[in-house]
């Protein structure tokens, strides 16, 4: 069992460090990590969690007085280490932007800029709802409403553009944007639409699918446009090789023992003959969302609204409904029965020019589409991080867990 601790690291002098006794479940939420601290406490990201032995050393950046506390033996290496790499450096080149001193600060007049421009104003300071390794995302109060800043990684710098250009194709379907801001990976936007009431899973999957369907109507014959946001080619062929390389040369690679590693080579060697009958079923290379599942969508009243973009993508169609359909955590294949009728809302667009048989044999396959697409995903996350974020066992855990469920539950051939 580990034991969680919080360092406030003074940029000018001193720290000041606090047990979790009960830290949040989920640690990318940033509010309630800092909770401890008391309201109107304002701290900053200041890098992953440091782990020894047994302890976890979460760090942020914010005034300090008094005196230093004397810190514990067990704890006294990564404080150390904590106070040393902020304050003499080097700073890892994969630190994520919002935990660098000075980011806070310049992205803050930047959405006062843009506010100011529309009119509006501060009502009080923003609240950091979610910060790690890959985004970061504020709740900010204005005269207008609330808005939202997002930040994305370098692995995920395509969002703000994506969802800009979809904003601007398809308005209805995607959060409301205000301004980016392409070089440091910003996204301004307004608050989401308020979620309808009592609507059953059914009604969201349909709602879902088929804003999905008008999406992918919305933006056919736009390919040139879509690239030039920077949506990254991930195709069944390079996911394929990818997923091929995984066993030899990925992170996970050292970490497997040698009945296992054969196991999953074979497995995945029918894995990829079945991406490979995937393609052969004709469906075009299109726009996908890449994480769609109910917590990236609002359904409102007037239907449902598709966000958070960071992992979109130029790919294979109908992993996106796998991934909506698919059970969590991952106990068995998702519910794709032809006659639901969300699948037939989400296979609208391909009706016309693709046989029924085609379809239905795609629809079988669309699970071990998504399975790999989300390992390749997750062990990019992983390659993508600075070394002490990599020390996360969820992330490591979720690349096996894709692996293992795709190899030990593939559809017949």
């Amino acid at each position: 069992m580990e034991t969680q601790h919080l360092l406030v690291v003074d940029p000018a002098c001193g720290y000041e460090l606090v047990g979790l006794p009960h830290p949040p479940q989920d640690l990318t939420c940033f509010a309630e990590l800092v909770a401890v601290l008391g309201p109107g406490r304002e701290v900053d990201p200041a890098g992953p969690p440091l782990r020894e032995h047994g302890h976890v050393l979460h760090r942020v950046r914010g005034s300090v007085e008094g005196y230093p506390p004397s810190v514990p033996d067990e704890l006294a290496s990564l404080v150390s280490a904590a106070l040393r790499q902020e304050r003499d450096g080097p700073i890892p080149a994969a630190r994520a932007p919002w935990c660098r001193q000075g980011w806070s600060a310049e992205t803050t007049a930047w959405v006062d800029e843009i506010l100011e421009q529309r009119g509006a104003h501060r009502t009080g300071p923003s609240t950091v709802m979610k910060s790690w390794g890959l985004s970061h995302v504020e709740r900010i109060p204005t005269s207008q409403g609330m808005r939202y800043l997002k930040a994305s990684s370098a692995l995920f710098a395509h969002e703000p553009a994506i969802t800009a250009w979809l904003a601007g194709v398809v308005p209805a379907l995607v959060p409301e944007v205000l301004a980016i801001d392409e070089e440091r990976a910003c996204l301004l936007m307004n608050a989401l639409p308020p979620a309808e009431p009592a609507r059953t899973v059914e009604q969201e999957r349909v709602a879902t699918c088929t804003a999905m369907a008008q999406l992918q109507v919305a933006v056919a014959g736009l390919h040139e446009e879509l690239r030039a946001t920077g949506a990254p080619e991930r195709g069944l062929a390079s996911t394929g090789r990818e997923l091929a390389d995984m066993l030899r040369t990925g992170i996970i690679a050292g970490q497997l023992d040698g009945r296992r590693r054969r196991e999953l080579e074979d497995g995945l060697d029918r894995a990829l003959a079945l991406l490979d009958e995937l393609a052969a079923c004709g469906l075009p290379d299109v726009l996908v969302h890449g994480d769609l599942y109910p917590a990236n969508v609002v359904v409102a009243a007037d239907g449902a609204v598709v966000f958070d973009w960071s992992d979109a993508c130029v790919g294979q169609p109908v992993l996106d409904l796998a991934h909506l359909c698919a059970v969590r955590p991952r106990t068995a294949r998702p519910d794709l029965d032809w006659d639901a009728p969300w699948v037939q809302a989400y296979l609208k667009p391909w009706r016309e020019g693709c046989a029924e048989s085609t379809l239905r044999r795609a629809l079988e396959l669309a699970d071990v589409a998504d399975l790999a697409f989300q390992a390749v995903t997750y062990q990019r996350i992983q390659a993508s991080l600075e070394p002490d974020a990599r020390q996360d066992t969820n992330l490591t855990g979720a690349t096996l867990r894709a692996l293992n469920f795709l190899v030990d539950n593939l559809p017949a051939r």
